[in-house]
């Protein structure tokens, strides 16, 4: 390796140099600095490795690390122009691969890999009512934004109010009604600690007691599942209702009257339900005095059945801030987890970001550290929460270190690793691309670089129902009652389509389960002239009235976007469907944290061999298609294929195996097919 004069130093000086500084998030650390915290990554491992007697991989090729570094830092391989230009520079030019580094971090296209990378952890469901679709768009936004780590976190886990106010609310939401499973997926995804055996028992394998589970769960207690804002807007518009009724009335008000009063306003109240039904789905609130008690089957010696639990949080102690008792408990969890001070959270982070750069964890399982854990290189994750403390928990800024070391530059190692076990580290991990990589670089091949293109649709119809909402927070009791008697009047015209649509989703689901694709092909036909009907009905009623109010005030209760037209993995609603490309080559389900795979299948291999996708891309109007088209002579077609496919130019031994097959432009989509079967195709080599 390259001397470095009193490199052995650099752990500790580039640490005072970060520190020191005072960068703001939004600034592009130096180069410089980049480099060094790099190279020192470099000599932890390399020293460590040579003490061992383990040699360093030798450094790729500029076409492998061209294509490593475009599947790994955006999500997808270059497109055909753009590996040309690569290729094509100077072999000599000092600064051409971290040049090349530097324009990915900071392209649209690491916005699209990043945003896969957080909706797999925080199991994003887009389509999980109103609220789904708002943390969709808030957590796009905070990566587009490049907003800070424990900021993002910190909102999600003290966000309350309802989702078209704080979307970050949609975190809560997510495991609503289920607050012992929420609190279990936080310490797992925040803090990389699995202690859900404990919500029933003592944990068999760990020193965490089922008191310890419910002590932390306590901090969500106070957590409740109603809209204050429509609570609000239903009492005033009933206040008024009654008092209109009280005002047709020539007598004086009877005791009977006063008797039936309680009743009538639950009577009004279930009146406006066609309205206000979403609102309490999709909002959270404080309620004070709310408590967590210890379950009816507790038995060990530390509690009761029944015990009401007080909030203690698994280690350390929280804040002197979080102290004060103003503060509510569940905002209090959030600042104890995303603490400077907090170890886990941010060697956590670190770990889980080092993984997604190199395939491998310094520590494994990423979210299941204990005591018996063991640890590679722990100087290196040292240096990664230097980086993270001074960069402001800038996950582009330690991504963009990660990606300048020598490391990530090194042959990938082809051995398998036991889980647990850790891995030296003399080059990166191979591994197959993941379901959205190999969906987006088919889409390459097929479309070009769309890393712009933005899902429209998600974001019109997310505006549209913020704006409904805010509408009904403002508008009055009598505009209430108008908007409330439209939509009873809709709700009647389409009840009989609304109850086949239920019976349809029913027998989809059953036949999603037993993996009948014609049968769900079949059914969803049938919705889509339903859905249809119900919304040329629903029009109808709308014209009948004549209504005098802006229909935009009242709130969609169904948010589902239709993702018409081809984007890339991460502009498409979360999850997947069951049976789609995504799902089949081992896209998340999102249910649980970080459940993407990337086993080979059946489905997977026929997809591959006469799937619409690798039809388009050989053999129609695709891009690659295109340019084979306009190729001439069969040593340009075989130009077009590699540099489009494997992203380098073919060798020369390939070129004369290959020439004949060339000369033909059918025999080459067949080649083209055979290309992008292959594992050198399918892997991050």
């Amino acid at each position: 390796m390259t001397s470095f004069p009193n490199l052995h130093l650099l752990v500790l000086s580039t640490g005072i140099l970060l520190s020191s500084l005072s960068i703001s998030h939004a600034e592009k650390l130096p180069l410089q600095m980049i480099t060094n915290s790099a190279a020192e990554i470099d000599y932890i491992i390399e020293n460590a490795n040579k003490a061992k007697g383990i040699q360093p991989n030798p450094i790729v090729d500029d076409a492998t690390f061209l294509r490593r570094s475009y599947i790994s830092i955006i999500g997808r391989i270059p497109t055909y122009q753009e590996t040309k230009s690569f290729l094509d520079l100077d072999a000599k030019s000092p600064n051409k691969r971290s040049d090349l580094l530097d324009s990915l971090v900071y392209s649209k296209g690491y916005n699209s890999q990043i945003f896969n990378f957080y909706a797999n952890l925080l199991r994003l469901q887009t389509s999980r009512d109103q609220h789904g679709l708002g943390w969709h768009m808030w957590l796009k936004k905070a990566v587009n934004d490049n907003m800070p780590y424990n900021k993002m976190v910190f909102e999600m886990l003290s966000a309350t109010g309802h989702c078209s106010e704080t979307p970050a609310v949609g975190y809560a939401l997510r495991d609503r009604g289920m607050l012992l499973d929420n609190i279990s997926n936080t310490a797992k995804i925040f803090l990389g600690t699995q202690i859900g055996c404990a919500q029933c028992h003592d944990h068999p394998f760990e020193d965490w007691t089922q008191k310890q589970y419910y002590e932390l769960a306590a901090f969500g207690s106070q957590i409740d599942y109603q809209s204050l804002g429509a609570q609000k807007k239903i009492q005033e518009t009933v206040a008024f209702k009654i008092n209109q009724n009280n005002k047709e009335k020539t007598a004086k008000r009877t005791r009977k009257d006063a008797q039936n009063l309680k009743g009538l306003r639950r009577s009004e109240s279930r009146d406006l339900r066609s309205l206000f039904k979403d609102f309490n789905k999709n909002a959270t609130y404080v309620k004070a005095g709310k408590e967590l008690k210890l379950p009816s089957n507790y038995e060990y010696n530390d509690g009761k059945p029944g015990d009401t639990v007080t909030p203690h949080v698994l280690f350390g102690n929280l804040s002197t801030k979080s102290d004060k008792k103003d503060i509510p408990p569940h905002e209090q969890l959030a600042t104890w987890v995303t603490s400077n001070s907090n170890p886990m959270f941010t060697k956590v982070f670190a770990n889980r970001l080092w993984k997604h750069a190199l395939g491998y964890g310094l520590v494994e399982p990423v979210d299941n550290w204990t005591e018996r854990s063991n640890m590679s290189h722990p100087e290196v994750l040292d240096t990664l929460v230097q980086i993270l403390h001074a960069s402001d928990y800038d996950t582009r800024e330690l991504l963009r270190v990660i990606y300048h070391t020598k490391t990530f530059q090194r042959a990938a190692c082809d051995f398998e690793i036991t889980d647990g076990r850790v891995h030296d580290f003399r080059g990166p991990m191979l591994r197959r691309m993941s379901a959205e990589q190999i969906y987006d670089s088919l889409l390459t091949l097929e479309k070009g670089n769309i890393d712009a293109l933005e899902n429209i649709a998600q974001q019109i119809k997310w505006e549209q129902y913020t704006s409904g909402i805010d509408s009904i927070f403002s508008a009055t009791p009598q505009q209430i009652i108008k908007i409330d008697d439209q939509l009873d009047i809709e709700e009647d015209a389409t009840r009989k389509y609304q109850q086949v649509v239920r019976e349809l989703r029913i027998k989809k689901a059953q036949a999603a389960n037993d993996d009948k694709k014609s049968e769900i092909a079949k059914i969803d036909r049938k919705l889509a002239k339903l859905y249809a009907k119900i919304k040329e009905v629903r029009a109808k009623v709308k014209s009948d009235q004549k209504m005098s109010m802006d229909t935009s005030m009242v709130p969609m209760s169904n948010l589902r976007v239709r993702d018409r037209k081809l984007l890339r993995a991460s502009e498409m609603s979360s999850p997947f469907k069951p049976g789609s490309f995504a799902r089949d080559f081992g896209a998340s389900d999102r249910i649980t944290t970080d459940s993407q795979h990337t086993h080979a299948s059946i489905p997977q291999a026929l997809t591959m061999l006469n799937g619409k996708q690798i039809k388009t891309i050989t053999d129609e109007n695709g891009k690659m298609a295109q340019q084979m088209k306009s190729a001439h002579r069969g040593e340009q077609r075989l130009d077009v294929l590699f540099l489009s496919i494997y992203n380098k130019y073919p060798s020369k031994q390939e070129r004369t195996d290959l020439k004949y097959v060339a000369r033909s432009r059918q025999d080459i989509k067949i080649l083209a097919k055979a290309m992008l079967n292959s594992k050198r195709f399918l892997f991050i080599q």
